[in-house]
């Protein structure tokens, strides 16, 4: 008897040291913190993010880009050839219909292709201090499953960055332009096609 006392009072100490519930192990990353995505604390990551986002077709951190306060929508201004040819599509342009606009055009993808937006001569200037205009040229390349969107795009884009309450920076207004000399259409085009 008196050793199935001493048994049992040992067990607990036995089982305790024979797992590794006192091992160290690696920390698991918190849920949502994907190190190619850090928060958008300055307009630079913002605009890496939407870069980022665009060309690996993710569409939750796409549109984490764009504000949608409601002191200070997103809005875009496409180009004025393509507005021209749509004035109903584009008079409306709100963050539903980038939304819409991008599952479209990242749906026209096989899993493993990808559209390409580069940015190119780009510049961040300060117009107060809580915005920012980010001036890029780009290049967009669609070789999707859809024949009539494939094309290069290729403009001039201005991109209004403020800072939110939270202190992250977002797309509030998106100006499309096109290149002068330059026979492409422009990234308003692509919009179009994918919207109307």
């Amino acid at each position: 008897m008196k050793r199935l006392v001493l048994n049992l009072f040992y067990l607990p100490f036995i089982l305790l040291y024979s797992c590794s519930i006192f091992e160290t192990r690696t920390p698991e990353e918190p849920e949502g913190n994907n190190p190619n995505y850090p928060p958008p604390t300055t307009p630079q990551i913002t605009m890496e993010n939407f870069l980022r986002s665009f060309n690996q077709k993710n569409i939750t951190n796409y549109l984490s880009c764009f504000s949608n306060d409601s002191l200070q929508k997103f809005l875009f201004f496409p180009s004025s050839d393509a507005f021209s040819l749509y004035p109903n599509l584009f008079d409306l342009w709100d963050i539903n219909s980038e939304i819409d606009f991008a599952q479209n055009l990242f749906n026209k993808f096989s899993q493993e292709s990808f559209p390409v937006l580069l940015f190119n001569n780009s510049n961040y200037s300060t117009f107060s201090p809580d915005s920012v205009l980010f001036a890029t040229d780009y290049v967009a390349e669609i070789n999707s499953k859809d024949n009539s969107i494939n094309n290069s795009y290729k403009g001039s884009a201005h991109f209004v960055l403020i800072i939110e309450k939270n202190g992250l920076w977002k797309i509030s207004r998106w100006f499309d332009f096109n290149l002068k000399n330059e026979n492409f259409p422009s990234f308003s085009f692509l919009k179009a096609k994918l919207k109307s």
